[in-house]
C-alpha cells in the first residue's frame, strides 16, 4: 500500500497512553497502544486519539501519529478535531430534551412547525427527520451541483417544493442532511434562540465541555489538527466544506475524545435527559415493510455482540459509539475514536472494533472475528482464514447466509481502508467459500472491474449471470464491458 510520502517518513511517531482505573491490565493497555500503530500503519490514519470508558469510567486513552503530517507535530492531548456530522447527536439531545419538557412532538408534521414548508411534506414528522426516513430532497447534492448554498435555511427549503422526492417516506433509511437542517429551523422557531446558543446553554455549558463548539472550516482554532483525506493510498491534505452556520445542526462541529465521552456518558447517566425519555427513544424507528431501521432518535443504531449500540459517525473520521445491555447490571462500554484523516477510506467501524476486541474479545466475538479476519486476508494467510470459518459457524450456528454476508461484509470493509488490491483475494475466498452465491461472483466481478482486468470481470460476472439469469447489474456490467 502506497503513503503519502510524509506519512512514510514520520510514521515512526510513538503512541503513548494512560490509565485512569485499573479495570484493564497493561497487557492490555500496551496491546491497545500497539493496534492504534497497527491502524496507522496499515490504513495510513495521519493522526488519532481514544478514549474508552467502563461503566463511565476512563480505562484507556491512547493516541498516535500527527496533528500536522507535513511539519511532523505529534497528535497530543490539547489538539482538537473536526467532528462533522457527530454534531447530530446534540441536535438530537436538543430534541429529546424539548420533547421530554412538553415543547415538541414527535409524532406532529414538520409542517405544524412550519407552516410554509411545501403542502406535500405535511404526513412527514420530527421522527422522520431524526431517523432519516423522511425521503425529502437532499439540499446538499443541489447546492454541490450548483456551487453555492443558499443564503437562509428557509430558501433551501423553499428551493426543494418541486425537487422529486427521495424516496417513499418510511419505506427505507437513506441519509439526509436536509433531515436535521428543518430540525435546527424548529428548534429556533419554538426557542426564538440560534442552534449554537442553544448547544451553549443545554449541553456544553451544562457538561463543562471546553473544547467543543462550531466553526466555519477558514477559521483558526487554537490546538486544531490538519485535515487530510486519501486518494488511492495516497495521504493528501483535505479542504474541508466550509459549511455556512444555518448547517451547524449536521456540520461544523469540533471537539476532542474527553468531551466526547463525557458528552455521551453524561447522556446514558441522566444529567442532559431523564433516563426514562432515554430508554423510550432510544429504540431503532421501525420501516414500513417492519424490518428495524438503522437509527434511533437520531443515534445509529445496531444490535450485535449483545450490545445494543447507539452513536454516530463524523466524515468517516471520527466516531463516537456507547455498548449497553438491556440488563442494567451488566458492563457498558463508551469509545470515542477521533482520527484527521487516513490514506484510504477506512471504515470507522473497523477502527472501534479493532480496539474494542481487544478490550474484551470475549464479549466483542464478532469485533473480534471481523479483526481476525482483516489480519488474515493482509497476511495473505490461509490457515488463519479457516480459523476465521470455523469461528464464524460456531458463531452462526453454521448458518450459511449470516456467514456469508460476514465475509461480504469485510472484504468490503477491507477494500475500502485498505485499498483495492488488498481486498481481492478476500472476494476470491468469499466465492471459494459460496461458489453457488450470484452476490459473491458479481462482486468479485466488480473487484476485477475496478482493477481494470476486463476479461477476468467478465468470466466472473458470467458466473454470476448463469447462477441468477435475472440479475439486472449483472447483466446490465456484462453489455458495459462488452462494447
Amino acid at each position: 500500500m502506497k503513503f503519502h510520502i510524509f506519512f512514510i517518513a514520520y510514521l515512526l511517531v510513538i503512541s503513548s497512553s494512560s490509565k485512569a482505573d485499573e479495570q484493564i491490565s497493561d497487557l492490555i493497555s500496551t496491546q491497545l497502544d500497539q493496534q492504534l500503530k497497527l491502524n496507522s500503519e496499515r490504513y495510513g490514519i495521519a493522526g488519532q486519539s481514544v478514549r474508552i470508558l467502563k461503566n463511565n469510567k476512563l480505562i484507556y486513552q491512547g493516541k498516535h501519529g500527527f496533528a500536522n503530517v507535513e511539519l511532523a507535530v505529534p497528535i497530543a492531548d490539547k489538539h482538537i478535531y473536526p467532528g462533522y456530522s457527530v454534531t447530530k447527536l446534540f441536535t438530537s439531545v436538543l430534541v429529546m430534551y424539548f420533547v421530554e419538557n412538553g415543547i415538541l412532538d414527535v409524532k406532529k408534521s414538520i409542517r405544524y412547525y412550519l407552516p410554509y414548508l411545501p403542502k406535500h411534506w405535511q404526513k412527514i414528522t420530527l421522527e422522520h427527520t431524526l431517523n432519516h426516513t423522511s425521503g425529502i430532497p437532499r439540499y446538499f447534492d443541489i447546492a454541490m451541483k450548483k456551487g453555492r448554498f443558499l443564503p437562509t435555511k428557509k430558501a433551501v427549503f423553499l428551493s426543494l417544493a418541486e425537487e422529486p422526492e427521495h424516496f417513499v417516506m418510511g419505506s427505507e433509511n437513506r441519509y439526509n442532511n436536509t433531515n436535521f437542517l428543518i430540525l435546527s429551523e424548529i428548534l429556533e422557531t419554538k426557542t426564538a434562540k440560534s442552534y449554537q446558543t442553544l448547544v451553549q446553554e443545554f449541553i456544553i455549558k451544562r457538561l463543562g465541555l471546553t473544547n467543543t463548539g462550531h466553526a466555519s472550516a477558514k477559521a483558526i482554532i487554537t490546538n486544531m489538527v490538519s485535515s487530510y483525506q486519501g486518494k488511492d493510498g495516497i495521504l493528501l491534505k483535505n479542504n474541508d466544506i466550509d459549511w455556512p452556520e444555518y448547517t451547524y445542526a449536521h456540520s461544523g462541529l469540533y471537539s476532542t475524545a474527553e468531551d466526547l465521552t463525557t458528552f455521551m456518558s453524561a447522556l446514558v447517566t441522566g444529567k442532559l435527559v431523564n433516563r426514562d425519555t432515554l430508554t423510550k427513544v432510544q429504540q431503532p424507528m421501525a420501516l414500513l415493510n417492519g424490518q428495524q431501521g438503522d437509527y434511533a432518535f437520531g443515534f445509529e443504531y445496531e444490535k450485535r455482540d449483545g450490545y445494543q449500540q447507539i452513536g454516530h459517525d463524523g466524515g468517516n473520521r471520527v466516531k463516537i459509539r456507547h455498548y449497553f445491555k438491556d440488563d442494567a447490571n451488566e458492563d457498558s462500554y463508551t469509545i470515542a475514536y477521533l482520527t484527521n484523516g487516513n490514506a484510504n477510506s477506512v471504515w470507522t467501524d473497523i477502527l472501534a472494533d479493532s480496539l474494542m476486541a481487544i478490550v474484551d474479545a470475549e464479549q466483542f466475538n464478532m469485533a473480534h472475528l471481523s479483526q481476525q479476519f482483516i489480519s488474515a486476508v493482509l497476511a495473505q494467510d490461509s490457515k488463519n482464514l479457516q480459523l476465521v470459518y470455523a469461528g464464524l459457524s460456531k458463531a452462526f450456528d453454521s448458518e450459511q447466509s449470516a456467514i456469508e454476508y460476514f465475509i461480504w461484509y469485510n472484504a468490503y470493509g477491507i477494500r475500502y481502508s485498505a485499498g483495492l488490491n488488498a481486498s481481492l483475494s478476500a472476494f476470491v475466498w468469499l466465492t471459494s467459500k459460496f461458489p453457488n452465491s450470484e452476490k459473491a461472483w458479481s462482486s468479485l466481478a466488480g473487484i476485477w472491474q475496478e482493477i481494470g482486468n476486463k476479461e477476468k470481470a467478465i468470466k466472473s460476472y458470467q458466473i454470476a449471470l448463469k447462477l441468477n439469469p435475472n440479475a439486472n447489474n449483472v447483466i446490465e456490467q456484462l453489455k458495459l464491458l462488452k462494447k
